[in-house]
């Protein structure tokens, strides 16, 4: 099943500028600037756009949870039929370890997050979210072949956080999350809610995806 919104030619992702310096940080080197590699520039001429904005994407979930281990930010995850609260102290490909205040460490399945947001944000977040309560009572869990999975157009997604229009998630558990989308990869969409808090929502976990009225 996959989102029935129509795109035109404005929809399609514009490929960003290159930037002729980028920062990079060696061993023993702080700070140091340094043009592209010439065979670096060379593969980037051959990818589409499109491509090299899915490359560019798929950057920002590995960081965000990176950061927050770097910074032993303390998380609230929502899984399936549980709660956890924990700082994440490693990523795996298909996992998350969390270790919780009381020390105990937690495995958590990706598969089984529907999403998760700093603590410290926990007031604003749960004030903004809304639930449907016909869709929780169907007591869905999540949909282990990707192919079965609800689907959104990535043209979808980078249109609404290009032009700031509001998004309406539904996921499987009935939760109801709506916001702008700061920014996305193949497996997240980080949603900035009405309030202020932020939520990273799997995308795994969607049940269908609208787009709302903008924000006035």
């Amino acid at each position: 099943m996959r989102s029935k919104l129509s795109l035109g030619q404005s929809d399609l992702i514009a490929q960003p500028q290159e930037k002729p310096l980028q920062r990079t940080q060696r061993h023993g080197h702080r700070g140091g600037w340094r043009k592209p590699s010439q065979r670096s520039r060379q593969v980037r001429r051959h990818l589409s756009p499109e491509l090299l904005n899915q490359i560019r994407a798929e950057s920002h979930g590995r960081a965000y949870v990176q950061k927050q281990i770097r910074k032993k930010t303390p998380m609230v995850f929502e899984l399936y039929g549980e709660h956890i609260e924990g700082i994440i102290s490693r990523r795996l490909t298909y996992a998350l370890a969390v270790e919780s205040l009381s020390g105990e460490v937690h495995h958590l399945e990706k598969l089984n997050i529907k999403y998760m947001y700093k603590q410290d944000e926990m007031s604003q977040v749960v004030q903004d979210i809304e639930m449907d309560a016909g869709l929780k009572m169907q007591h869905l869990e999540s949909i282990v072949h990707k192919s079965e999975r609800f689907q959104v157009d990535n043209r979808v997604l980078a249109r609404c956080r290009r032009e700031k229009i509001p998004a309406r998630l539904t996921l499987r558990g009935g939760e109801i999350i709506m916001g702008l989308i700061r920014w996305f990869s193949q497996y997240e969409i980080k949603i900035l809610l009405a309030h202020g808090g932020n939520v990273i929502v799997f995308r795994h976990g969607l049940q269908s995806f609208e787009i709302g009225p903008r924000w006035t």
